[in-house]
């Protein structure tokens, strides 16, 4: 009695892939990652702000990145790759189709026989066929590496929006850049002519006698070094103007329009919960279908150690008269079915297992990475929200405090109670003060945006 052999291997791995193949839709990489906090440590658990560029009041703002999208040559980049990552998607999928072929071939040939004397022999042939050919996937192999191309295309649309959600905050930074560069360089010029106008009415008592050389030399370089601090801003606002005209996508001529003011910020933001940026932020979600996409082919690569099937059939006509290719008494026709099986290949399937798996792993060491900056992102930014309203409140008070200060020195200096180093000190005091106040509430301002930026909210 004969022993019937199970091809045990086989079996094993074709459940073991079944198994894979009803639970992959189930995985979910959010839950690998075991640092994701309930609560954010410094925001409370509201719902997430949305059109976050609309809370800045800045109609030019929004016009401003409306024109970026429309024209940046960095977003029109990505987006072409995104659409090669389409076609790419389209052309792996398509494997999994039966392939059709159409081939007409003529000749004409002359040959010699061997006789006494040599005969030539000449002939015509004519032939015609339409072929099929069809990969059965039986373990859907072809389909896995159809939804790594598919994880792939998602993954460079995810790309995209990452690019327009960053582009919308470079946009806005530079725009606020742009005009503390302009409130800089105008109060440096506004500082300059009250400075200037102070010295001239030391001007005025030096010829009379009524003041010391020293105080008019002081003031002198008072007023020069104001005046050299705005044209180091003059030509600051120019850089920031050509920075933001690029990113328009228009020419960098420092001719754009600004407004006059640093808007305010009031109300913190909300920031929703952590859970919910892993669905949103689309770095976060691109790294998550590369990951989908290395899990996708490293289970395709298993398939490889199992038979694969291949029907063709081919049909057609074949005569040495071309009138008679399509007369059915000349027809010719196969159909075959080919199942094969790599048996010994040096050890390239394994080695290929492996390196898919080496990749599947890296890959989810970068999704986690991500996840875990995009979290220090956010904590960093709501942090420094609470430190740069407390900052911006005392400089201010500091700034006001100063200006009065400023003010009192002189009129003590008219009466004669305090020298001029007092007057100068002030004064710069009062400037620096001023100027400090602008650049905190650009600061709390590109964090505003950072923050936005950190938490993928739309715009």
């Amino acid at each position: 009695m004969k022993r019937r052999i199970y091809p045990l291997p086989f079996v094993a791995c074709g459940l073991l892939l079944v198994s894979c193949r009803t639970t992959e839709s189930s995985y979910d990489p959010a839950s690998t990652l075991e640092f994701t906090p309930e609560t954010w440590s410094h925001a409370e658990d509201s719902p997430l702000q949305t059109d976050w560029i609309e809370s800045f009041g800045s109609p030019t703002l929004s016009s401003l990145i409306a024109e970026s999208i429309e024209n940046n040559f960095g977003l029109e980049a990505i987006d072409q790759q995104a659409r090669a990552a389409e076609a790419a998607y389209r052309i792996t999928n398509s494997a999994r189709l039966p392939s059709l072929g159409a081939n007409l071939r003529s000749s004409r040939a002359r040959s010699m026989v061997t006789l006494n004397p040599p005969v030539a022999i000449e002939g015509e042939s004519h032939a015609i066929n339409l072929s099929a050919r069809w990969e059965v996937d039986l373990w859907n192999r072809l389909g896995q590496e159809s939804s790594a191309s598919r994880a792939q295309y998602r993954a460079s649309l995810f790309e995209l929006e990452a690019f327009r959600l960053s582009l919308a905050g470079q946009v806005a930074k530079a725009w606020f850049n742009t005009i503390e560069a302009k409130t800089q360089y105008e109060l440096a010029e506004a500082s300059a002519e009250s400075f200037d106008s102070k010295l001239q009415t030391l001007e005025r008592r030096y010829a009379r006698g009524l003041v010391e050389a020293l105080d008019l030399r002081l003031s002198r370089a008072q007023v020069s070094s104001t005046r050299a601090a705005a044209i180091s801003r003059r030509n600051a606002l120019d850089t920031t103007l050509r920075t933001l005209e690029t990113l328009l996508g228009r020419y960098p001529s420092a001719g754009l329009s600004l407004e006059e003011e640093l808007p305010e910020l009031t109300s913190k933001p909300a920031a929703g919960l952590p859970s919910e940026l892993l669905a949103r932020r689309p770095d976060i979600l691109a790294e998550q279908q590369r990951l989908l996409a290395a899990l996708a082919l490293e289970k395709s690569a298993l398939r490889n150690w199992l038979p694969s099937l291949s029907l063709t059939a081919s049909d057609g006509g074949l005569s040495s008269d071309f009138s008679n290719l399509l007369d059915n008494d000349f027809n010719v026709w196969s159909i075959a079915g080919d199942l094969s099986l790599a048996l010994f290949q040096s050890g390239r399937l394994k080695a290929q297992r492996d390196q898919l798996n080496a990749n599947q792993l890296s890959q989810l060491a970068r999704y986690k990475s991500t996840a875990l900056t995009a979290f220090r992102e956010v904590e960093t930014s709501l942090k420094a929200e609470e430190e740069l309203a407390a900052l911006e409140s005392q400089t201010e008070i500091s700034a006001n405090e100063n200006q009065l200060a400023e003010e009192q020195a002189w009129k003590l200096y008219e009466r004669g109670i305090v020298d001029i180093t007092t007057v100068l000190d002030a004064e710069r005091r009062s400037f620096d003060s001023r100027s400090q106040l602008v650049s905190i509430r650009n600061q709390r301002l590109q964090n505003r945006i950072n923050l936005h930026l950190a938490l993928g909210g739309s715009y």
